[in-house]
Parts: structure tokens; C-alpha cells; sequence
């Protein structure tokens, strides 16, 4: 079933990002193979890297924000089995001699639970030597945490890929966070694309859009004179949502996260009330 909405989903970015993360980024490598074939692939990449989340508010500061989303991330926190934790609490009070430990408190430690992140890319390159040509980056939340770690690996990232001979196509279909740097303009609206071809550099284009509109039909870089790849990423969203089943993963009675204004709300509102009209 198609979505109530003309564009971008606001419902997905709270709910379900990280499944869509994963989606987005495979149906675009599969909406581009027919174009690039045979003289380039396009391929999935994956990025992995790890956030250690405290219980001190103080130190959480450091890592996270107030409003938080579930990223593209599996938490991995091994439980300790009840024998393994009596025989450590056992030999911490035996291991040293009765008179050493004399003055001494036994205390139990915080421990950070850890968070690896999972980000999935996609990389155009030259099928018979492997060069690396254009890569295509959807942004995830940790991306837009300035400050926080998925930020920091991700900027490492995107100057590595501005000093080189790579064509950067930069997607942004989050309203949540910081918006990533760059030195002169700014286009409207809630959702970006930025292409950098490196021959541009330091400028590049950027397509902005509302939540009310359609996403664009994005141009996609190749080598030297040949012709640019055409990326419709009203269709790559259309065929997730559906494929995906996004009509019944999604909790529409739910507010929208972050908050909408107070006329977009109402307008959501209205979508959703004659989606629900046609279904019935």
C-alpha cells in the first residue's frame, strides 16, 4: 500500500529509522546496477564503529543528547550467568591475604554499555579495476549528533573524501540534528542532497526540499565525460514503503518525532484522515 504522504515519511525517522537506513541504501545500489553496468558496479559497504554509553548523566552528556533516536546500531551487553558472578564476588575477598585487605571496601564498578553502529553505504566503482569512483551516503542520527562520536568517524570520513579524486553524493532525510558544515549558502527545507563532484571542489549542489513535497530525481557522478547515473529517489522511497510493508510497521496514532509546527501537524492530521477514509 502506497504511503498517505507525497514525499518523505515523517512517521519513520521516530519509529523505524534503522530498518529504513538499510533498506533506502540497498534498493539505491539496486535502482543504479542497470545504469552502471557494464563499465561500473555498485556496491554495499558498511561502516562499524563503537559509542560506550554510561549511567552518569555527567558522562552521558558526552556522548548523547537530550532527544535521542535508535540509530543504525545493535547493543551488545553480555549478561553475567549467577555462577560466574558468585565466583568473582568469592575470589576478590580470598585472592589476597586477610591482613593486606585490612582498610580496604569492596565496591562495584559502573560499567558503560557499549553501542556499535552499523552504517551501510554505497560505493560506485570501476568494475574492471576496482577504483573507487562515487560513494553515496545516507546520514543517520548518530551522524547528526555534533559532538558524539558516529559525528566525529563520519567527518573523518567525509574530509578524507573531499581531499581526494571521489565524487561525494551526501543524503540527509532526517529533520533531527545538525545540519553537516559547509562555507557559503543554504538551501530551505526539511531534507537535503548535496553532490560533490570532485572537480567542483569546493563547490558543489545542493537540492532542498520540504515535507510536503516530492523528493528529487538526483544526478549521480561517474568518471571523466561519462554520462551521470539518474537516482529517483521519490521511486527508491516508494518501492521501500511498500516493499516494506511501512503502512502497518508504522504507529500513525503516534506524534511525529522531533515535534512538526503546529500547521504541519495539521496537515499530517488531514493526510492521515483521508488515507484512513480510502482504506476503509
Amino acid at each position: 500500500m502506497p504511503s498517505p504522504f507525497p514525499g518523505m515519511d515523517p512517521f519513520i525517522e521516530g519509529q523505524r529509522w534503522e530498518h529504513f537506513h538499510g533498506e533506502f541504501i540497498y534498493e539505491m545500489h539496486r535502482a543504479l546496477m542497470p545504469q552502471l553496468t557494464p563499465q561500473y558496479i555498485s556496491v554495499v559497504g558498511e561502516r562499524v564503529y563503537v559509542e560506550w554509553v554510561t549511567e552518569s548523566p555527567a558522562e552521558q552528556n558526552l556522548v548523547s543528547t537530550q532527544w535521542r533516536i535508535p540509530d543504525v546500531a545493535i547493543i551488545e551487553i553480555e549478561p553475567k550467568s549467577t555462577a560466574v558472578a558468585t565466583k568473582v564476588e568469592t575470589e576478590i575477598l580470598v585472592e589476597i591475604e586477610p591482613e593486606l585487605a585490612k582498610g580496604s571496601v569492596e565496591v562495584e564498578l559502573t560499567e558503560p554499555a557499549r553501542e556499535i553502529y552499523r552504517e551501510r553505504f554505497v560505493e560506485i566503482r570501476v568494475r574492471e579495476t576496482g577504483e573507487l569512483v562515487t560513494v553515496i551516503e545516507l546520514l543517520s542520527p548518530a551522524n547528526k549528533r555534533k559532538g558524539g562520536v558516529g559525528w566525529h568517524e563520519y567527518m573523518t570520513k567525509r574530509h578524507e573524501f573531499l581531499f581526494s579524486q571521489v565524487h561525494l553524493v551526501e543524503m540527509d532525510l532526517l529533520r533531527f540534528g545538525e545540519r553537516m558544515p559547509i562555507r557559503k549558502g543554504e538551501p530551505k527545507g526539511e531534507y537535503q542532497v548535496m553532490v560533490s563532484r570532485w572537480e567542483w571542489r569546493p563547490k558543489a549542489l545542493i537540492w532542498g526540499w520540504g515535507l510536503r513535497e516530492k523528493m528529487p530525481t538526483v544526478p549521480i557522478p561517474l568518471k571523466g565525460r561519462d554520462e551521470w547515473a539518474k537516482l529517483n529517489l521519490q521511486e527508491v522511497f516508494n518501492t521501500v514503503y511498500e516493499r516494506g510493508g511501512y503502512r502497518y510497521l508504522l504507529d500513525y496514532g503516534r506524534s511525529v518525532e522531533p515535534p512538526l509546527s503546529e500547521r504541519d501537524r495539521a496537515w499530517v492530521d488531514e493526510l492521515l484522515s483521508k488515507a484512513l477514509q480510502t482504506t476503509s
